[in-house]
């Protein structure tokens, strides 16, 4: 298998609260001006308006997915010829639904999406929104098996497991989109470093940065390698980056077979 190396940005975006024209625009200005060219772009959860708490907002803001946010994102997708990835706050068609629903954009708009399925019960989130019912997709992107989620389900280590399917592992990279805030750093950073050592994968964690009524982010977008090691890491709302390596993965997976010994198991929905 060819090397066929990926590049992932995480943008750290200072979300402004509730104005998805706004968000759009500062990523649209991000992608204009990045230093370096990417595969993928990783966007924080909720990046189109930040974490809403009332829910006549949410009546307003919440969009389905032929709404302005995606189609926007489509056409940047498309004009930049790179995957996005992140979350936005949906509906249903009826409107009487609400979700933090995860995406994945290819270049020529196919689009994968998955609900955020823990939601934070120390936060309104458990009250106003559905929860995911089903595990978390995997992508084929560039010769590279992709897997995402949703902030808290990094806490979950079971629905983020990698197993071996048709002889191979699931996913070489997972990328969580997150709000997650610095009070929690430690807990952040301990955590992706175990996902990406238990299921021998490159970690990604697309936060935001700034600050809302929950706390502060500055610093937590992490990008981590297959055997836990931090290899980017945010300051502040400038975007990182990390290249993968297939050959470096692929040797130390022979090396150190872990998947092949896991255990086989089925997550009930």
């Amino acid at each position: 298998m060819a090397n066929n190396p990926l590049t992932i940005c995480a943008l750290p975006l200072n979300i402004v609260q509730g104005s998805p024209v706004a968000n759009l625009q500062a990523v649209r200005e991000a992608l204009e001006n990045l230093p370096q060219k990417a595969d993928i772009l990783a966007l924080p959860e909720l990046f189109s308006t930040g974490f809403i708490s009332d829910p006549e907002q949410i009546q307003i803001l919440a969009e389905s997915d032929r709404g302005r946010t995606l189609s926007d994102l489509r056409l940047l997708a498309d004009r930049f010829r790179m995957a996005v990835c992140g979350s936005f706050l949906a509906c249903n068609d009826e409107r009487t639904e609400f979700y933090n629903r995860a995406f994945f954009i290819e270049p020529n708009g196919e689009t994968t999406y998955c609900n955020k399925r823990h939601l934070f019960g120390l936060s309104p989130e458990a009250k106003l929104m559905t929860a995911g019912t089903t595990g978390y997709p995997t992508v084929r992107f560039r010769g590279w098996s992709v897997g995402f989620g949703v902030c808290y389900d990094l806490r979950f280590p079971v629905w983020s497991r990698n197993r071996m399917v048709h002889g191979s592992p699931a996913y070489d990279l997972f990328i969580y989109v997150a709000n997650w805030p610095e009070v929690r750093g430690y807990a952040l950073d301990c955590l992706l470093r175990a996902r990406a050592i238990e299921n021998q994968a490159y970690i990604v964690c697309s936060n935001r940065s700034g600050e809302d009524a929950y706390g502060r982010y500055d610093g937590q977008s992490y990008m981590d390698d297959f055997q836990g090691r931090v290899v980017a890491k945010s300051e502040a709302a400038e975007p990182v980056f990390m290249t993968t390596d297939r050959d470096a993965l692929e040797a130390s997976r022979r090396k150190l077979t872990a998947l092949l010994d896991a255990d086989n198991f089925k997550i009930q929905y």
